[in-house]
């Protein structure tokens, strides 16, 4: 999905003893940067409550997330793990009920081509911090930070970092 972007390079008014101007080329890029400001602090403010056993999982999250800036979303997670680890639920290959296969050297893994179904078994996950629903624990947590660094930017009092 594309963004539509729109450009006012000035406004002016008066009427009375109020007068109106901005630079709407100005306000343009400050929104620009604080929707970028937003994508980057929500991707990194989700990480340490994801669920990280290698690390891969959160790796290829980051990476897509880079490349989602400026688009206005953000990946939760990556890969075919990401369903059931944002939903916290044990999945099974839906035609035999059953769990992944471990494969030595590679770790459990799914049948080519499975299509998998939710229990009501909860995951348990190897870090103590994660927990499902990163995004929302990492919103929850870090909502009025975010709000406050986007306000800067659009008063223009954000510092350059």
């Amino acid at each position: 999905m594309s963004a539509v972007r729109f450009r006012v390079r000035s406004f002016r008014t008066q009427s009375g003893a109020v007068r109106v101007a901005f630079d709407g080329m100005e306000l343009s890029g400050r929104l620009e940067k604080a929707y970028d400001a937003l994508h980057e602090m929500a991707a990194e403010d989700m990480l340490p409550y994801m669920p990280v056993r290698t690390g891969g999982f959160r790796e290829r999250t980051r990476a897509a997330n880079e490349s989602m800036v400026g688009s206005g979303q953000i990946y939760a997670g990556v890969g075919p793990m990401a369903r059931y680890l944002y939903q916290n639920r044990v999945m099974v290959d839906a035609a035999t009920g059953k769990g992944p296969r471990n494969i030595p050297g590679v770790g459990p893994r799914f049948q080519k081509g499975a299509h998998l179904a939710a229990t009501d078994r909860p995951l348990r996950y190897s870090s103590p911090s994660a927990r499902p629903a990163w995004f929302e624990a990492a919103k929850a947590a870090r909502l009025r930070r975010w709000l406050d660094r986007m306000q800067a930017i659009l008063d223009g009092k954000e510092r350059k970092r």
